[in-house]
């Protein structure tokens, strides 16, 4: 059996392929600004105006209105604290997005450290296997990409929004993805191939 020539080397700096480049859905994220704008409009009503807070008050303790002690001040600055940052995430990632995923000639990289550190490189050389699937999470399916390595040093211990399986093997939840995981894949696996014709590996 004969295997498949390789592909002349390159003489022009064009890029071999267009980089992949997967972000969180946009919906999802204005939905996710939207849900915190109660919780800081409560919070801030509390520790300041109490002008709904207190109609609520006058409405269900009608004869005995009810005065807020410091457990009620501590829960409307959290209110205020946590969906600030919830908002201002969203807002960020609405205009200023940051991506989950990318492909490039170097490899994979991938976001598995958290919202604020740099990614995962994974070397195209490195991956022994890609897929999508579902995955059972607090029991719900949930779409997941599937990521398996030849290195298990490669692949964090506690990926972040993912579940490793084993040493090589990561699973990234993809339901908050702007593209399904399938089609991601399908990208991936072709991109790698562009690479292996390209640039093979060295011995």
């Amino acid at each position: 059996m004969t295997s498949e020539p390789m592909a002349p080397p390159r003489t022009s700096p064009e890029p071999l392929f267009e980089p992949l480049v997967v972000h969180r859905s946009t919906l999802k994220t204005w939905l996710a600004s939207l849900a915190a704008i109660p919780a800081v409009v409560v919070g801030v009503d509390v520790l300041w105006h109490q002008r709904i807070i207190g109609w609520v008050s006058d409405f269900v303790f009608d004869s005995d209105p009810q005065s807020l002690d410091m457990r009620d001040t501590i829960w409307a600055w959290a209110l205020v604290v946590v969906g600030g940052v919830v908002l201002a995430w969203g807002l960020k990632e609405l205009f200023f997005p940051a991506p989950l995923l990318v492909t490039t000639e170097e490899g994979l990289h991938v976001r598995m450290n958290g919202p604020f550190r740099p990614m995962t490189v994974l070397p195209w050389f490195s991956l022994y296997d890609i897929d999508a699937g579902t995955l059972e999470d607090d029991e719900e399916d949930v779409e997941v990409l599937i990521i398996e390595v030849k290195e298990p040093d490669l692949l964090p211990d506690n990926p972040w929004s993912g579940r490793r399986f084993d040493e090589r093997t990561v699973a990234l939840f993809a339901t908050d993805w702007d593209r399904r995981p399938d089609d991601v894949v399908k990208t991936i696996v072709d991109h790698a191939i562009t690479v292996a014709r390209h640039r093979p590996p060295q011995p």
